[in-house]
């Protein structure tokens, strides 16, 4: 019998798609928040728990084995030292390929458009055309992170007659959605070369300021930067220089360091920098498609866990994703 907790908000249907994924004599219990969570009288109880509890309610859960985030990063657990070595923690790689790749695109054309300065130009009363509108058509794609996320964004940027270059850790022969893929040692040189380059990568500190200021320098003129990975694998100072000074031709920023931006950060008031905040792939958000491909992953993984086979998205403490 395995007690276990789910502390996200669930609808009806959602409670009874993880119900049919659980052995008879399993004990389920759900609640709203993690807050409601801790009121409960069965915290010491718990051994699977699917959410992202914070470190000092997991210090409280003296049965807990398994983590199931709905996130897929989880620098939040790795970034701590100490974290018990007993507990497994899974991710939700592979749900949010297809909503943050819908992002990516989305916010390379509104810049490619100029949709954003023609919105200021007509509510300002004026109706005329801004000169430099471009396409992705003919681009040359330099995607960083050849995984769930980097994959799906190279199959839409191949439909826009792009040439899609990948980079990871180890090339695989599988990856037949780009058109060559390196290893991180050839990033400089593929920088020279991009149109856009776009980071999808985990938060490790092997990805930290990755971008620097002269790694900045080292991309292509009037190139557009995306990040949908996290913000502190760019050196901020550096990204607004190099848009300030013209070396850019923009940003597609989701994520960003530190996170919210200043107020007064000179990156929220630029018309070629599409800023959101952290809001790419919702990890519990209002596309029910997303949720779906989250649960399946826990549902899956409830079914791995009564028959004792390895589950799926084991985070690696060591590589930190």
């Amino acid at each position: 019998m395995r007690q276990i907790a789910v502390i996200r908000k669930c609808s009806e249907e959602q409670k009874n798609i993880i119900l049919e994924s659980i052995e008879d004599q399993d004990q389920l219990v759900f609640f709203d928040n993690e807050q409601e969570f801790l009121e409960s009288d069965i915290i010491g109880e718990i051994e699977v728990i699917f959410g992202e509890p914070e470190f000092s309610t997991i210090q409280k859960m003296k049965t807990l084995r398994w983590i199931q985030m709905a996130w897929a990063g989880a620098n939040k657990y790795t970034s701590i030292k100490n974290f018990p070595k007993n507990i497994t923690v899974t991710g939700a790689s592979g749900a949010y390929g297809c909503v943050i790749s819908e992002y990516i695109v989305s916010g390379i054309l509104t810049l490619y458009k100029s949709l954003i300065p023609y919105r200021k130009l007509i509510e300002s009363g004026q109706w005329k055309m801004i000169e430099g509108d471009d396409t992705l058509e003919g681009k040359r794609v330099l995607i960083l992170g050849t995984g769930n996320i980097g994959e799906e964004t190279a199959k839409k940027m191949q439909c826009f007659g792009t040439e899609v270059i990948g980079i990871c850790r180890t090339p695989r022969s599988e990856q037949q959605l780009f058109d060559e893929v390196y290893t991180i040692e050839r990033l400089d040189e593929q920088l020279t070369k991009a149109d856009v380059v776009i980071v999808t990568l985990p938060g490790t500190e092997e990805t930290r300021k990755l971008f620097d200021a002269e790694r900045i320098k080292k991309m292509k003129s009037n190139a557009i930067f995306v990040n949908v990975g996290r913000g502190f694998i760019v050196d901020t100072d550096a990204l607004t220089d190099a848009i300030l000074n013209g070396h850019l031709r923009g940003a597609v920023l989701d994520v960003t360091d530190p996170e919210p931006l200043p107020e007064n950060h000179l990156l929220r008031k630029m018309e070629n920098v599409i800023l959101t905040p952290h809001i790419s792939g919702i990890s519990w958000g209002d596309n029910n498609r997303t949720k779906r491909r989250i649960l399946e992953i826990f549902c899956d993984n409830l079914k791995k866990d009564s028959q004792g086979e390895r589950k799926n998205n084991i985070i690696d403490f060591n590589k930190g994703y």
